[in-house]
């Protein structure tokens, strides 16, 4: 079992989670009263160490969710690294959501944390507002009781604190903080989050998302197989027709028809092989009406 908290007498490890841009780095720069994190896109989870107000605290920043710069397997990874800087565990994942740069897709953050954490870091997440200080009361209040913004909020037990951007920060801001961060751990007896205690099912949700995608795959590739057949099918019976009418056309009375099987019948070549191609380079199927033009001085 993991040791209990025991506030200012013990070090406090922090990290930090959001999307990219959420100003991660400035509330780690912020609580430790120095620019120790370099406030551009995080690419790698990186610690700082400072003392505040009387106590030792071990900040982690971590790259932002929803990174373009990183592939998912190296996004889990730092993720994972995060973890091993805060060993044996984080007291407190600060969930960093810019009230300036809000956006509805920062609900899927929680699907995030499920993934890398598991659920029972959602027991260890604290919602951190900041841009506080740029809205009214009015806004602030209809913001609240935004459906997205609460329904976000909600996963986390309603745990929230609000603190000012960077530069409106000041060390009671600070104060205030970490007082809440003491208060929410007592909350849940003192404990720190342990990635043992839910690597099983951790481990279970990257692997049933790993094989959501590949069973995807799989049944757009079955789908593509299936259209391509049906296209071809549908040529190979066009192609039997056109050649029974052009038997027919060697009977006097149709040699007026010859010009537009003629036609037809580089329309049937081309489809085919445009077709072949496609099913070549493994693209995606198109019907039949798709394309109804000849190459030049193409030949049937």
């Amino acid at each position: 079992m993991a040791s209990a908290y025991e506030g200012d007498s013990q070090d406090l490890r922090i990290v930090l989670l959001g999307v990219c841009g959420a100003g991660k780095s400035s509330v780690g720069n912020a609580i430790l009263g120095q620019d120790v994190f370099e406030e551009s896109r995080t690419r790698e989870s990186e610690i700082q160490r400072g003392r505040v107000e009387d106590r030792n605290i071990s900040i982690i920043d971590t790259p932002g969710f929803f990174n373009t710069h990183l592939t998912d397997e190296e996004l889990q990874e730092q993720m994972m690294k995060s973890l091993s800087l805060a060993h044996p565990g984080p007291h407190v994942f600060l969930l960093v959501i810019n009230l300036e740069t809000f956006k509805e897709d920062e609900r899927n953050v929680v699907e995030q944390i499920q993934e890398y954490f598991g659920e029972e870091a959602f027991k260890y997440t604290l919602v951190l507002i900041t841009g506080r200080e740029q809205m009214s009361n009015r806004e602030w209040m209809v913001l609240k009781h935004n459906g997205k913004f609460h329904d976000l909020v909600s996963y986390f037990r309603g745990q929230y604190h609000e603190i000012n951007s960077k530069n409106e920060t000041n060390q009671s801001h600070i104060k205030k903080l970490l007082q809440k961060i003491d208060e929410f751990i007592r909350q849940h007896d003192g404990q720190h989050y342990n990635n043992k205690t839910d690597s099983v099912s951790v481990t279970e949700s990257r692997k049933e998302k790993k094989q959501q995608e590949e069973n995807k795959s799989k049944v757009k590739e079955q789908e593509i197989e299936r259209q391509e057949r049906i296209t071809w099918d549908t040529l190979e019976t066009i192609s039997a027709m056109e050649e029974r009418t052009t038997q027919a056309l060697f009977e006097p009375q149709n040699e007026c028809l010859i010009p537009y099987v003629r036609q037809t019948k580089k329309t049937t070549y081309v489809h085919k092989e445009i077709i072949q191609q496609r099913k070549n380079a493994r693209m995606l199927p198109f019907s039949v009406e798709e394309n109804n033009t000849t190459q030049p001085g193409e030949k049937f």
